[in-house]
């Protein structure tokens, strides 16, 4: 069963949830840049997990601001922080990226942000 946020991208199915290659079915805004996003059609290559669980910085907030679809919270054991390059665009211009996002088993793939 395909969870609500996951729909946006195609992961092979042979592949878990850490992906080493996926491909973007829907545009993606970058939260720390106003008008780029993720490239709808680009591959997110070189997936790699960076941290997790209280490893991350900003779990509380996570388990805060993504409930689970049932409502209750989630754990910070469900959380990881993820690395991957892509390409962004801006709508003019397109540029290959490391982008960072984190990730829950049951909600997907939330906050994409690009890193120089």
């Amino acid at each position: 069963m395909e969870n609500e946020l996951e729909k946006d991208f195609l992961i092979a199915q042979s592949l878990s949830a850490m992906a080493k290659t996926f491909y973007v079915k829907v545009s993606k805004p970058l939260t720390n840049q106003d008008s780029w996003y993720l490239k709808k059609g680009s591959m997110v290559t070189g997936v790699k997990v960076i941290a997790e669980g209280t490893e991350i910085r900003e779990v509380e907030r996570l388990i805060r601001d993504y409930p689970l679809p049932n409502g209750e919270k989630t754990k910070a054991k469900d959380w990881f922080k993820v690395r991957g390059t892509a390409l962004i665009t801006d709508g003019t211009n397109e540029v290959v990226a490391e982008l960072h996002w984190y990730q829950c088993k049951d909600i997907g793939k939330v906050e994409y942000k690009q890193k120089i």
